[in-house]
């Protein structure tokens, strides 16, 4: 069977064929598989390929189809996971060496679920080591770089850097990850893909290795909004979400000004207003506003320190001080600064974000969503990071400036593609709504996307 014309169908529409018996999901596991073998940089991307368990699970997948016991409508559905997910029996490396001979003893909770719809994991997926950097930089297991620009090697984002790109390239239907400040939503950007990060607690981090437990969510790589929200529903048991109704006229959204702009590429700022400008023409109406709760959010952590910093530390710090080089420069600079981080203050974050979140849930609840660019750069070139401290420091901290803000404040956001600079680059569009929204935020997000996509 030619699989390439199902690279553009829906999750849900191969799981039917996979029902009715048009797809066999070994030979679609087989496909993706051959695809990966094929990559040049599929060691770069991939940590390790499950190719033995893949086609176990793809054999019982086929079976049960045969038997009319499908366990959920993506059963026999290919997907990778970021490498910080246990998987019972592999191990997982959180993108560190010396963490490789780390065996899982039993699957992350998200890999239960995943397990128990029949879904067939095909590889555990690169990342920056301990989930710690926007860029997705890992020298050591290498970096995958970003496909739409083949002159020049570009990060791809991170941490979620293999992942993104696995399915960026086609190397699988959908991949998880996680996004502690960014991680799912930067790579997701700059990789033209949408990337959920849901609230915390609707989707356990259970087996996930820790970064900020305050903070660590899980989130999905797909192709559209449809399929963010087939994995939505099947990872957090929400109720099937209807993305057929919804249109953006008569739509309010916040576009977000303030800090969130500070900083922009010029030819990202053009792609953006001109999806915002499609949007308004659309019938949507577009506030311009100031959410203060951003700024001073933004503020607070410069003055006091950042969680994820403070709880990064807590957990990694002394293993990695006493493995020095363990890690790249760039990120152990991040661990080192939480050290510095007095508990007296960061308690005054704790409580500081709680009460921003809150007052920046009760100042929007008049719009559908508030909007703003996922990331205010286009992606930086690889080399030139790794060369200057200074350049890695600047334009990591921009990359996460704006998704970060939505995990601080315990928001739900997604980014859609909004289109490509004069760079041939893609540029993200972020739209951001209150906690365990992801139904309503789906459903905004597909309007959007439809409009975009015209």
């Amino acid at each position: 069977m030619d699989f390439k014309q199902w690279e553009t169908r829906s999750l849900k529409e191969i799981g039917r064929a996979i029902a009715s018996g048009t797809i066999d999901p070994r030979e679609l596991t087989e496909y993706y598989l051959a695809k990966i073998e094929a990559e040049p940089e599929k060691d770069k991307i991939f940590i390790k390929v499950l190719a033995k368990s893949a086609m176990q699970e793809a054999a019982a997948s086929k079976k049960r189809a045969e038997e009319n016991r499908r366990l959920s409508n993506l059963d026999g559905i290919t997907i990778a996971w970021k490498d910080n997910f246990d998987i019972k029996g592999f191990p997982t490396t959180a993108g560190v060496p010396l963490l490789a001979d780390k065996i899982a003893n039993e699957n992350a909770k998200a890999c239960d679920i995943a397990l128990n719809a029949g879904l067939v994991s095909i590889g555990k997926t690169n990342m920056s080591e301990l989930a710690f950097s926007g860029l997705g930089i890992n020298p050591a297991y290498g970096t995958p770089s970003n496909r739409f620009d083949s002159q020049s090697k570009r990060v791809p984002g991170g941490s979620s850097s293999g992942s993104a790109v696995a399915v960026s390239k086609g190397l699988c239907q959908a991949a998880i990850g996680t996004d502690t400040g960014g991680s799912v939503r930067i790579p997701a950007a700059w990789n033209s893909l949408v990337g959920l990060k849901t609230t915390k607690g609707l989707i356990s981090t259970k087996g996930i290795t820790p970064l900020s437990e305050t903070l660590d969510t899980v989130g999905f790589f797909t192709k559209t909004v449809d399929d963010s929200a087939s994995l939505c529903e099947l990872f957090s048991g929400l109720a099937e979400v209807d993305l057929s109704r919804r249109s953006i006229e008569g739509e309010r959204l916040l576009l977000c000004k303030s800090a969130v702009w500070d900083g922009i590429d010029e030819a990202v700022a053009k792609v953006i207003s001109l999806a915002i400008d499609k949007i308004s023409d659309a019938g949507a109406k577009v506030v311009e506003g100031e959410p203060p709760q951003f700024g001073e959010t933004l503020g607070l952590i410069k003055s006091k320190g950042h969680i994820v910093n403070y709880e990064g530390n807590k957990n990694w710090g002394k293993f990695l001080r006493a493995n020095r080089g363990a890690i790249y420069s760039g990120v152990m600079e991040r661990f080192e600064i939480g050290e510095r981080i007095k508990e007296s203050d960061i308690k005054e974050v704790y409580a500081g974000v709680k009460e921003l979140g809150e007052k920046f849930t009760r100042s929007v609840d008049s719009f559908s969503a508030v909007v703003m660019p996922t990331v205010v750069r286009e992606p930086a070139v690889i080399s030139e990071l790794e060369n200057s401290a200074e350049l890695y420091r600047e334009e990591n901290l921009l990359a996460l400036r704006n998704s970060m803000l939505v995990n601080l404040l315990g928001l739900c956001a997604i980014t859609i593609p909004a289109g490509f600079t004069e760079n041939g680059l893609p540029v993200g569009l972020m739209l951001v709504s209150k906690p365990f929204s992801e139904t309503a935020l789906l459903q905004i997000a597909k309007a959007v996307e439809n409009v975009l996509a015209k």
